[in-house]
């Protein structure tokens, strides 16, 4: 009963595989029987059609045998080879016979008299036929059922001839045979095919497992894989077939998806070491600060300058945890924006007025340029933190006597926030990465830390909120001549116009 249950827990619900070999073995099985059918049906109709021109051409070679000489029939029989053809009165031979067995003749006069016959149709009793009775034809084919003595049914062929001597009819030849022969064939043939069936379909169904199985062996490659990647080895890739067929596309998407969670855990590793990293700083700053104030009794002055120092840390913790819990809110969708009509230039204007005393502090010119009135939908103090963060790092890395210009134009249905300086620039291949979070060239860091400022999360931050506002944001820099960062933002009525199709 266990062995039972366990067959069953095995084979139902059929697995891929062997819904694949039911489904294939019912295929062939349909095909089969269609093909069986249509070749059955074939056999009988060519059998039949062989049957009658048998049975034509019979009847031909006797019209030769028979004449008419003065109203009297004359059978010369002199080829010798008609089949049971026998004296319906006199001669000896008329004895009953069994139709299955041989030709049946019959031969009548033009009035329905029989003159020559076969036992077979004495046997049976047959209907005789008369000329008027063909109508306009002079050939009738016939399928007779008849039942013999013992019970048994039969069918019988029969082909009757009016024979005519310029136009007038003066005789009929009547040839049949039984078709015992040809039903015999054909069972033979049905019950051939009724054998075979379950070989071929027993054959079919290992072969089509078989067949599946290899056909699977793609797919066992690709559960190793991934299984070995769920093992934590994400460098691995998954084999591709050479036919571009299913299995390679399927194997080819794997791949690409195995790509970008390598490269997000790479980046998730690289953000949390570096998190770590930012984190760990001025906290070690706070606690060396505060060590030392701690050892030795110090002046009101000197305890003020640690408190100013710690402050100033605990601000830039505080930037640095705030940033880190929005771009953890926007990875996971959670960060909400509040949507209302901003003018761009406005935003601009606001924050170089707020941006002035630090720019003068670093000896930098900053200044607006063609603050041309553009109207934007979006999250106004997310759009402020934009120019701000891209303001701040052009006079973060733009030395002493250097210049930052801002400037907003529109162009076409989108509106454009430029930020030019003639800092140290960015090297060619630091301009793909520089987006990322806390990604920074070596000089880049040095600076910062000279200055105190940033964490590597600010160009980050400024490509979510610009994403987020369905904008674009690109950068634009050579060594030692400066950067541009140019942010494109659609216009407000392009925005309504897409809602409304959406």
């Amino acid at each position: 009963m266990k062995t039972l249950q366990r067959l069953r827990s095995h084979l139902w619900p059929m697995g891929t595989r062997l819904q694949l070999t039911f489904w294939y073995t019912a295929v062939l099985a349909l095909i089969i029987l269609c093909a069986g059918a249509i070749v059955y049906k074939y056999l009988e109709s060519s059998l039949e059609g062989s049957f009658d021109t048998t049975l034509s051409l019979q009847a031909g070679l006797l019209t030769s045998e028979i004449s008419e000489q003065n109203n009297h029939l004359t059978i010369s029989d002199r080829t010798g080879n008609i089949p049971s053809l026998e004296a319906t009165h006199s001669d000896p031979r008329s004895i009953p016979a069994d139709i299955t067995n041989g030709l049946l003749v019959r031969i009548l006069d033009s009035n329905g008299r029989v003159v020559r016959e076969s036992p077979g149709f004495r046997l049976y009793a047959l209907p005789t036929l008369t000329p008027t009775q063909f109508g306009t034809q002079q050939i009738m084919q016939q399928t007779l059922k008849l039942r013999e003595q013992k019970g048994d049914k039969v069918e019988l062929r029969l082909y009757s001839q009016v024979i005519t001597d310029h136009g007038r009819p003066y005789a009929i030849i009547q040839v049949g045979e039984s078709l015992n022969q040809l039903h015999s064939v054909l069972r033979n043939t049905a019950y051939v095919l009724l054998l075979l069936t379950p070989f071929l379909l027993a054959i079919s169904g290992l072969g089509s497992y078989w067949l599946a199985a290899r056909a699977f062996a793609p797919i066992h490659q690709l559960t190793s894989t991934a299984r070995a990647i769920n093992s934590g080895d994400l460098s691995q890739r998954v084999p591709l077939p050479r036919a571009r067929d299913e299995v390679y596309f399927l194997g080819a998407t794997l791949n690409a998806m195995i790509a970008r969670l390598e490269d997000a855990f790479t980046r998730q590793k690289r953000f949390v070491a570096d998190a770590s990293h930012e984190l760990r700083t001025p906290i070690a700053a706070i606690q060396s600060k505060t060590d030392v104030a701690l050892l030795q009794p110090l002046s009101t002055q000197e305890y003020v300058e640690v408190i100013q120092q710690v402050n100033t840390e605990a601000l830039r913790l505080g930037d640095l945890i705030r940033n880190l819990l929005a771009l953890a809110r926007s990875d996971e969708e959670e960060a909400h924006l509040i949507y209302e009509s901003v003018h761009l230039n406005q935003v601009v204007d606001a924050v170089i007025s707020t941006a002035t005393e630090l720019a003068q502090e670093r000896d930098i010119i900053l200044v607006a340029q063609d603050l041309a009135p553009v109207e934007v939908q979006g999250d106004e103090a997310r759009l402020i933190q934009v120019v701000m963060n891209l303001v701040d790092n052009a006079i973060a890395y733009t030395s002493p006597h250097g210049c930052v210009s801002v400037t907003v134009k529109q162009e076409g249905a989108q509106g454009l926030l430029v930020v030019r300086d003639t800092g140290q620039g960015i090297a060619p291949e630091h301009l793909p990465h520089i987006f990322e979070r806390f990604y920074r060239a070596d000089a880049a860091r040095s600076r910062d830390a000279a200055h105190k400022r940033g964490s590597g999360l600010g160009l980050a931050i400024v490509d979510w909120i610009v994403r987020a506002h369905q904008g674009h944001i690109s950068v634009e820099s050579t060594v030692g001549k400066g950067s541009t960062f140019t942010v494109s933002l659609p216009l407000k009525q392009m925005i309504k116009s897409n809602s409304a199709r959406e």
